[in-house]
């Protein structure tokens, strides 16, 4: 019992370490390639430093902010649009 509770614990303590990875915001992360009938691969989002936008791509993997790809548009926005940082840099936020 003592063992799962130092698990859980760890487990916990370490998850913060890698949701506390800096976001990315280049090169533009091309999606990688899905299976022959496309079917695993899923809609997320990256954003594109010449247009200075976040933009929609397909993956067939798991998402890393460190690798400028984002579950969400607004998680895209959030770190990486230049307006959103000058907003946040205006909040003191950054």
């Amino acid at each position: 019992m003592k063992l799962l509770l130092i698990a859980v614990v760890i487990s916990v303590h370490t998850t913060g370490l890698w949701t506390t990875t800096e976001a990315a915001c280049q090169p533009r992360y091309n999606g990688g390639r899905g299976g022959s009938t496309g079917g695993n691969v899923q809609p997320k989002w990256t954003f594109n430093p010449p247009t200075g936008q976040c933009e929609q791509v397909m993956t067939k993997g798991p998402c890393v902010p460190s690798k400028n790809c984002f579950e969400s548009e607004d998680e895209c926005k959030d770190n990486c649009d230049p307006e959103v940082q000058r907003m946040k840099e205006e909040l003191g936020q950054v």
